[in-house]
């Protein structure tokens, strides 16, 4: 995207050269962020313009369909994103329950790279190093997802 008087514009290059599923990441991230974080609202704005545009050319380049397993994905990895964010705030409101908290964050983000693995996979994208290795959950329970 490249900013014309004020207004971006759509460009034929990426501004982000992350994969597709840590695009669709980040993206979700700073939603949480421009709802929770309102002091930076306008940043965080910005900056998913970018992530869209970018999104949307990797969409139109490899010419992929939308699908209801696709979007549960995603609704699964900002659902993640937003645990994980509340397990961080727990762990400095509660702090004689850190460990406890950080072990479920820790949990929690297995799940979240299990679902950009799947999102990997569902795009096209996945090879060997884009692969999420850090997907242990630790015999998490309760949080089985059906995808």
């Amino acid at each position: 995207m490249e900013k014309n008087g004020g207004e971006w514009k759509k460009s034929a290059e990426r501004a982000f050269l992350p994969s597709i599923a840590d695009l669709i990441d980040i993206l979700t991230i700073d939603q949480i962020k421009e709802v929770l974080l309102t002091d930076k609202k306008s940043i965080y704005a910005e900056e998913m313009k970018k992530l869209e545009h970018d999104i949307d050319l990797i969409i139109e380049e490899n010419k992929v369909q939308l699908s209801a397993r696709k979007i549960r994905m995603i609704i699964v990895l900002a659902q993640m994103n937003l645990h994980i964010w509340k397990c961080k705030d727990k762990m400095q409101e509660e702090s004689e329950r850190y460990a406890e908290y950080l072990t479920l964050a820790h949990q929690l983000n297995g799940i979240r790279n299990q679902i950009k693995n799947m999102l990997l996979d569902e795009f096209g994208e996945a090879n060997k190093a884009s692969k999420k290795t850090n997907d242990n959950t630790d015999d998490l329970e309760g949080w089985l997802i059906s995808i």
